[in-house]
């Protein structure tokens, strides 16, 4: 065999790879990376997916732990009480729910055309109202007045003839027997008694004894006679003002009277 030859034969024995084999070599690589890279982001989606629902679990049981916990057992109980006097159920017909995308709150209305009382911060800053009435009547609310300070307010809603709530001259005495009527902890039309235990006209609050909740906001304090002596706006904290019971705090009617002839006139 001549040298040339054998020249030939070691050329084609250590003969280099061609490009091709490194590429197919390197994508084999890069597909197995692909490949890990989906399964941690399935992994990560999968997590946070389960994160979500866990979490929006917790805010369900929340909002039926708020539901139906012991306080609420119990006001339930005083409402179907309550409920079937004759003269609360006509009250209960003039009391609305207010609802935003923000919040949900109560009110009142006050005449026959559609005027009603809640608080400030109920309709404060919430967008487009939607007001619906015990028998399924919805009406968009608009606000005509509002009175920071007070912490109170005025929506009208396009309706007549509407069952509506007399609001009294005076705001009452300490000992006083009243009814609470709203909407407390995603119930409706809700009604709680009590009594006055403070009017201090001086601080322009009346204090009373039926519980109030978040959603009691803009409910109606209604004395023996039928009459509303009083509009709902918060409750006291216990433990920063020393009391062994929390106490419902309203605005006395005569402070919502003068915002009404003003606003008549």
């Amino acid at each position: 065999m001549s040298d040339r030859e054998n020249d030939n034969i070691e050329e084609h024995k250590y003969e280099e790879p061609s490009p091709e084999d490194f590429l197919f070599e390197e994508s084999v690589e890069d597909l197995e990376a692909v490949e890990k890279q989906k399964r941690r982001k399935a992994v990560i989606i999968k997590s946070v997916a389960i994160g979500i629902s866990f979490l929006l679990v917790l805010n369900v049981l929340g909002v039926w732990l708020n539901m139906f916990n012991l306080d609420a057992l119990q006001f339930l109980k005083t409402s179907n009480e309550l409920s079937k006097q004759e003269d609360i159920q006509l009250y209960k017909e003039a009391v609305v729910t207010i609802q935003s995308s923000h919040s949900r709150g109560t009110g009142f209305a006050v005449s026959s055309d559609g005027i009603i009382i809640t608080n400030h911060h109920v309709v404060d800053g919430k967008g487009q109202l939607v007001i619906s009435f015990p028998n399924g009547d919805l009406y968009e609310g608009t606000v005509i007045d509002s009175n920071e300070d007070l912490d109170l307010a005025f929506v009208s809603v396009p309706a007549k003839d509407i069952p509506y709530l007399s609001l009294n001259d005076k705001s009452g005495s300490i000992g006083d027997e009243i009814y609470v009527i709203g909407n407390p902890l995603m119930h409706s039309q809700i009604v709680t008694d009590g009594e006055i235990v403070e009017n201090e006209d001086r601080l322009q609050v009346l204090k009373i004894s039926a519980p109030i909740y978040s959603g009691n906001s803009g409910s109606p304090v209604i004395n023996k006679e039928g009459k509303v002596i009083g509009v709902v706006y918060a409750r006291t904290i216990p433990r920063l003002i020393d009391e062994k019971e929390p106490v419902g705090l309203a605005i006395p009617i005569q402070y919502v009277n003068n915002v009404m002839e003003n606003l008549n006139h």
